[in-house]
């Protein structure tokens, strides 16, 4: 797999020095060694950390503050942000009226198909790949119920119509670790674990929600880091019911629209 890398690395060597300098801010963050509600240190020290006047780092705190990571409170300082409460909303579908990942995925393209819009080809790469670490792992981990150090992780990208349209994150177990050697075969990462393993997916849940674009996302979307993007994450499993993987995928707010189909008819 040509250009593919083994692990995403955190903070850029490359760009401009307010984006490395927010980016290394924003990892503190994730890794909570800022905690939410814990306020930063003032400009004077974090521009002598940096090594950069406090112009450029002002310009790394407002990317920040894009992000919704952090709140400055004129006169008082710059504070890291609690996560939103999420509203959970819950639907249940019989068994029967669930669609296949392998048959209905890139954000239900089943749904697509049945549109009278034309519908273009989705080619999926894969960014990275390797052992999964993190907060985003240990929640992985917790839905597969499977253990953090058998935890492998694969970054893609879907393109459509020439542009990145989708940018994907698959928690998986060591088990299926040569899930990567069937997708050149079987073109998504999805198709690659039904059919070159030979799996009947069943969805055991999905969910919606919103965020900002972190700085990851924004380079793999090519959209600037603050842009609203759809969440849509969930697990799926095998006939018997045991989850084989967990899928995170994030794209433009505005172009995604989220439709419930009710239907009367008994089941």
């Amino acid at each position: 797999m040509n250009g593919v890398q083994s692990g995403r690395g955190r903070v850029p060597n490359s760009g401009p020095v307010y984006r490395r300098i927010a980016t290394e801010l924003w990892e503190e963050i994730q890794s909570g060694a800022l905690t939410a509600g814990s306020r930063l240190p003032n400009e004077a020290t974090l521009a002598e950390r940096f090594g950069v006047t406090r112009l450029t780092l002002r310009q790394a705190i407002i990317e920040l503050q894009r992000l919704g990571a952090v709140e400055i409170r004129r006169g008082v300082g710059t504070f890291v942000v609690s996560p939103p409460d999420l509203v959970e909303i819950v639907a249940t579908l019989p068994r029967s009226r669930q669609q296949s990942d392998a048959t209905a995925d890139a954000l239900d393209s089943a749904s697509l198909r049945r549109s009278a819009a034309p519908v273009r080809q989705v080619d999926e790469r894969v960014l990275s790949f390797g052992p999964a670490s993190g907060s985003l792992a240990e929640e992985a981990a917790g839905h597969l119920g499977i253990p953090l150090a058998d935890m492998h992780r694969i970054d893609t990208v879907m393109v459509r119509g020439g542009r990145r349209w989708i940018a994907n994150t698959y928690w998986h177990s060591a088990q299926w670790s040569g899930v990567l050697d069937r997708v050149g075969e079987h073109g998504l990462v999805v198709r690659a674990f039904a059919d070159g393993y030979g799996l009947d997916l069943r969805y055991l849940w999905r969910a919606f929600s919103a965020v900002a674009a972190d700085f990851d996302d924004a380079d793999v979307l090519d959209v600037p880091p603050g842009t609203a993007l759809l969440v849509r994450d969930g697990v799926s499993a095998d006939a018997d019911g045991t989850p084989v993987f967990y899928v995170r995928r994030r794209l433009r707010g505005d172009e995604a629209k989220f439709v419930l189909r009710y239907d009367n008819d008994a089941v």
